[in-house]
């Protein structure tokens, strides 16, 4: 959103709010959050081949080094670098409005990050306009202009356009959508300077999207969705970025809830993702879940990286809860099993793993003021593995407010990793409420080792963080209090 747009919806956001008519109403909250994290940089460094021992794509210098070589020319490696404090620092302004105008209100949520450490992504973006847009509310329609987000079984889309909501057709909801295309995950067009900054072949248009959701319910038994949503290239004729379709539903029987959905890439006719999953409650309170999943990555047509065919997978997902009966116990725990496609490629150095699984599990303790929350974590996937655990003790001392401390320890190693490294910690947080204003803060120290590279070298990382959010004003017809006015 250009600099006079935005300052165009703000401006016509504070005369609707300013509008002499009753009931008026604001409601928002002001967030300031600081974080602090120390780093060091890798260095890479290189010998040419003929000076390092063996023929091996991977060898080892003298010190242990382990180090990839090209034959005939170089090997190279990484060493640890300076230590360097980074901090990044925002500010968020969530804001509601209601003019007086019956069914009308405005919304913005604006975040900038005044205080960053330029070594940040996207820090010298100052100011950033996540959501600025009017609703209009009435009857059987609700329609929103300006500029939203959407989240759905298609992912999270943000776009400067206007959206329809029809609730005529009971229990149908038919919702439409359009307007400029924002790349996902940035508030900036697709020919904007984030993508140009970001990839040596950025597409250079912007682009127009269009979607329906369509919604319904059957009673208390069954729900579901379906959608689509097309994103044209402008000035390409009938180029696009992206053709997706989407359905969901979920069935709740007297003791069993069945879920299932699927997402499909019309432009190459490829299933991205497909999903069921069965929740059944037992005696003593516990409660299964299983589920069975297909996944295959989705990149937009503008990118190369949807060229290179990127590897799916097959999975499946098994987890138990059990509230242990007359206690404030929850013990919880899980299976995954993951089997990738064939990737048609191998390398003489290791062996390409073709299966990842992971196992995890944990319990809360909560007595009065007292809680304790544990978690334990292993987890060994196709080209890398971490095994660890943390554990939280903390007292409360009223709504909001509390303090804690959490120890941690993990180990990740394996061959696309930088050799094996440890990690054991601790830190101490809490939060304090003071009437709308909620104060939280963190500080950690973290000790760092490695081995099978002796040019890393151990050292001990502190973290903290700080947020202030104040919360101010409240919705027509609801007094502080929270009754009604």
């Amino acid at each position: 959103m250009s600099l006079k747009r935005t300052a165009a919806s703000c401006a016509l956001f504070v005369a609707l709010v300013a509008a002499p008519a009753h009931p008026q109403g604001i409601r928002g909250s002001v967030s300031v959050r600081g974080n602090v994290i120390e780093l060091r940089d890798l260095e890479r460094d290189s010998l040419p081949a003929d000076q390092v021992a063996g023929t091996d794509i991977r060898r080892r210098l003298e010190d242990g080094t382990v180090v990839t070589c090209i034959p005939d020319e170089f090997c190279r490696w990484y060493a640890t670098g300076d230590r360097r404090t980074v901090s990044l620092v925002t500010q968020d302004l969530v804001v509601a409005g209601w003019p007086g105008l019956q069914g009308v209100s405005g919304h913005a949520y604006l975040r900038s990050r005044y205080g960053s450490d330029d070594f940040w992504p996207r820090a010298e973006q100052e100011v950033e306009v996540l959501a600025a847009y009017l609703s209009w509310d009435r009857g059987d329609f609700q329609i929103r202009g300006g500029r939203q987000f959407r989240t759905s079984r298609l992912g999270y889309r943000n776009f400067d356009g206007a959206a329809v909501l029809w609730r005529g057709l009971d229990p149908v909801r038919i919702d439409v959508y359009g307007g400029w295309s924002l790349a996902p995950g940035l508030n900036s067009p697709h020919d904007g300077d984030l993508l140009e900054e970001a990839d040596p072949f950025p597409p250079g248009e912007r682009g127009l999207i269009g979607g329906i959701d369509i919604l319904g319910r059957l009673g208390r038994i069954a729900s579901g969705q379906l959608g689509y949503e097309r994103v044209i290239r402008t000035g390409e004729g009938d180029a696009l970025y992206a053709e997706r379709a989407s359905a969901a539903m979920k069935v709740d029987l007297e003791r069993v809830a069945i879920e299932g959905s699927a997402t499909y890439d019309v432009a190459f006719a490829e299933v991205n993702e497909a999903l069921v999953r069965v929740t059944l409650p037992l005696p003593s309170e516990i409660e299964l879940s299983a589920q069975a999943r297909r996944y295959s990555p989705f990149f937009e047509l503008w990118t190369i990286w949807g060229a290179f065919s990127p590897t799916g997978f097959s999975e499946g997902r098994v987890t138990a809860a059990w509230r242990v009966h007359g206690s404030s116990v929850r013990v919880h725990g899980g299976a995954v099993y993951r089997a990738y496609d064939e990737t048609n490629t191998e390398a003489d150095f290791l062996t390409i793993e073709e299966d990842a699984w992971r196992a995890f599990g944990g319990a809360r303790w909560d007595r009065s003021e007292w809680f304790v929350d544990g978690r334990v974590l292993a987890d060994r996937g196709a080209g890398a593995a971490r095994y660890g655990g943390d554990l939280l003790l903390g007292r409360r001392f009223g709504p909001d407010t509390y303090l804690a401390v959490r120890g941690i320890s993990s180990q990740s190693f394996s061959e696309f990793r930088l050799g094996e490294q440890s990690m054991t910690g601790w830190s101490g947080e809490g939060a304090l409420q003071l009437g709308e204003l909620t104060l939280t803060g963190s500080w950690g120290l973290y000790d760092m080792a490695f081995e099978e590279q002796p040019r890393l070298r151990d050292w001990t990382q502190q973290r903290g963080h700080l947020g202030v959010t104040w919360r101010f004003g409240t919705e027509p017809g609801i007094s502080p209090e929270g009754g009604g006015s």
